[in-house]
């Protein structure tokens, strides 16, 4: 019991990870752009480089945290343990908690299997009712089991593999949090950029307010 709960508590301890790690993100993206609006309202040229330091420093966190989350995505996130959960749940004795997510999975995803429905076969396994559309959104009865049947006789269970529509969600939520992670990027370099130039241009501007001044009283 204690292996079976310990992956939805991983992917719950996961989750709060991410979400502690946005918030302490989004706070310090708040803090910067903060101390950005002091900085160019009372031009202040040494707040205007506190500014684009920690925007400097933000990015490289953000760099960091999303490569070294792309690689241990790409370590860990593999189909073997959806595999190695599926093979369990057809082998151990116990198999109601299995069968309960296996069950979730296909029905929502509209997949069976691990490769598909021959994952059943090979295994000489009748495949189960969350593999048929019809006869899994029905009830214990009669009707349903006759949905079943039909189902496995004219052969129009789900044929996609759950590790296929897994893979395919997981690249997509992949694709849109890089896309945003290099729009938010590039929005960060260009407060930098501007940060930097507002900077030395109040400096160069004071500089030459200066020399103007001097040269006046010297005059």
């Amino acid at each position: 019991m204690r292996d079976k709960k310990s992956q939805p508590e991983k992917q719950s301890a996961l989750s709060r990870a991410v979400l502690a790690f946005l918030l302490t993100l989004g706070f310090a993206l708040l803090v910067t752009a903060i101390l950005g609006c002091i900085g160019a309202l009372r031009e202040n040229v040494k707040i205007l480089y506190v500014h684009a330091c920690f925007l400097i420093f933000l990015v490289s966190v953000e760099v960091l945290v999303g490569v070294g989350g792309a690689v241990l995505s790409a370590w860990i996130g593999g189909g073997n343990g959806l595999r190695g959960q599926f093979y369990r749940n057809t082998t151990v004795d116990d198999q109601g908690v299995e069968q309960a997510f296996w069950d979730k999975l296909q029905s929502e995803n509209l997949c069976c299997g691990v490769d598909g429905p021959q994952d059943y076969a090979n295994l000489q396994l009748e495949i189960p009712v969350s593999c048929c559309s019809p006869a899994h959104s029905l009830r214990q009865g009669g009707a349903r089991r006759q949905l079943h049947s039909t189902c496995l006789s004219e052969r129009t269970y789900y044929m996609r593999g759950c590790d296929e529509v897994v893979r395919g969600k997981k690249a997509l939520k992949g694709d849109i949090f890089i896309s945003t992670g290099v729009i938010f990027t590039l929005l960060e370099v260009t407060c930098i950029i501007i940060s930097i130039f507002m900077a030395r241009g109040v400096a160069s501007e004071r500089r030459k307010l200066q020399q103007t001044l001097q040269a006046h009283f010297e005059s």
